[in-house]
C-alpha cells in the first residue's frame, strides 16, 4: 500500500506542534525544505539488551548522547509528524544545522533515495479503510471470512471477564496513575526512546486533546489490567499507547481485543479509516488493516556518521518478516 494519508489541515498541524512542544525533550523548530517542523532529543531507556546486543545499545547511546542526533517530531509521538523531503537536495534542505548536530532522522512515508542521506526501513504503519457500509461493529465481523470472524469472536470471549471502561472524561487522578504503571510493565523488557516519565507522555496528549484523546481502560477481579488510547483527527482514528498486564494479555489475547475496540470506536465516532500503528504487522492484518510502508532518513552533516548508519543498516538492520492476511469476503 503506498497512497499516501490525506493531507492534514493547518489546525491539525498547530495542535501536533503544540504537542511535541509539551514533551520532554523538545528541542525546538528546525527549517526543513521550507517546512518548519518541531525536533526532539532522542534518547535510550530501559537498555537491557534483550532484543538488541548490548554492544549495539552501548553504541547507539554513546552516539545519541555525544553525537548530536535528533529526530524531527519526537518518538513519543510516532508518525504524527511526516516531512515531505526533495530528494535531490539532500542535507542542503536543513539551511541551518544547530551547533553539535551530525545527524537529524527525519520519518517518512515509502523508502525514498535522498541525495547525502541513509534511508532505514521501517516496519509500516497497518491502516484499516472502513466501509462505509459498516455501521456497527456487527458489520464489520460480518464482512469477515468465516475463519476470521471466527478468531475475532474467539478474542471477544477470552476477554469477555474483563469490564471495560471509557475513560476519556475522567479526571486524570482516577487515571494516570494506573496507566503509566500498566505502560511501564509492557516496555519493561523493550529498548525505548519514550520519556522516562510515561505517566506525563499521557497526561500531555490528554492537556493538548482534549476529549479527542480517547482511553479506554479494562479491569478485572477490580484491578486494572489493560488500556489503550487513540487520537481521533479529521477522517482518521490513530491508536498509539498500549499497556497491560503481561499474564491477562496472554490468556485474553488483549492486543487483539483492544485494537478491534478501536476500531469499534472508529465506527462509532464515523472516521474512514483507523491507524493501527507500527509492529504486530501479520496480527493488524487479520483485522483488515494494509501496510502504509514507511522509513526514516538519516541526514547528517559528517561522513563518519552516514558510515557508521550505513554500517548499521547492511550488517545489523533486520524487520521482523511476516504474512498478510486477507480477511474479508470480497479480497
Amino acid at each position: 500500500m503506498s497512497e499516501p494519508l490525506p493531507q492534514r489541515d493547518v489546525s491539525e498541524g498547530m495542535r501536533r506542534t503544540q504537542l511535541i512542544q509539551q514533551l520532554p525533550g523538545y528541542a525546538g523548530m528546525l527549517r526543513v525544505n521550507t517546512q518548519s517542523v518541531p525536533h526532539s532529543y532522542v534518547a535510550l531507556h530501559h537498555p537491557t539488551g534483550k532484543y538488541v546486543h548490548r554492544v549495539l545499545l552501548k553504541l547507539a547511546s554513546v552516539l545519541l548522547d555525544k553525537g548530536g542526533v535528533r529526530t524531527v517530531g519526537h518518538a513519543g509521538a510516532p508518525g504524527l509528524v511526516i516531512p515531505e523531503l526533495d530528494s535531490a537536495r539532500g542535507v542542503a534542505q536543513i539551511p541551518i544545522w544547530p551547533r553539535g548536530y551530525s545527524a537529524v532522522a527525519l520519518n517518512v512515508l515509502g523508502h525514498p533515495e535522498v541525495k547525502d542521506a541513509v534511508t532505514v526501513s521501517a516496519e509500516p504503519f497497518m491502516v484499516l479503510e472502513l466501509d462505509s457500509a459498516w455501521n456497527t461493529f456487527e458489520d464489520y465481523l460480518g464482512a469477515m471470512k468465516t475463519k476470521y470472524r471466527t478468531r475475532a469472536k474467539r478474542a471477544l470471549t477470552l476477554s469477555a471477564h474483563c469490564e471495560q471502561c471509557a475513560c476519556t472524561d475522567w479526571p486524570d487522578a482516577e487515571w494516570l496513575d494506573w496507566a503509566g504503571e500498566l505502560l511501564g510493565k509492557t516496555l519493561a523488557d523493550k529498548v525505548v526512546a519514550l520519556p522516562e516519565d510515561l505517566r506525563e507522555l499521557l497526561a500531555t496528549f490528554k492537556r493538548v486533546y482534549g476529549p479527542d484523546f480517547h482511553v479506554l481502560g479494562y479491569r478485572s477481579h477490580g484491578a486494572w489490567v489493560g488500556f489503550i488510547t487513540a487520537l481521533h483527527e479529521g477522517d482518521t482514528l490513530y491508536a498509539l499507547h498500549m499497556g497491560f498486564e503481561p499474564e491477562f494479555a496472554r490468556e485474553a489475547q488483549f492486543y487483539q481485543r483492544s485494537m478491534m475496540d478501536v476500531v469499534a470506536l472508529g465506527i462509532e465516532l464515523g472516521v474512514k479509516r483507523v491507524n493501527m500503528g507500527r509492529t504486530a504487522t501479520e496480527i493488524k492484518s487479520t483485522l483488515g488493516a494494509m501496510p502504509l510502508n514507511n522509513s526514516y532518513v538519516f541526514m547528517a552533516n559528517c561522513r563518519w556518521m552516514r558510515w557508521l548508519v550505513q554500517g548499521y543498516v547492511r550488517w545489523f538492520h533486520r524487520l521482523p518478516s511476516y504474512e498478510l492476511r486477507s480477511p474479508f469476503r470480497e479480497d
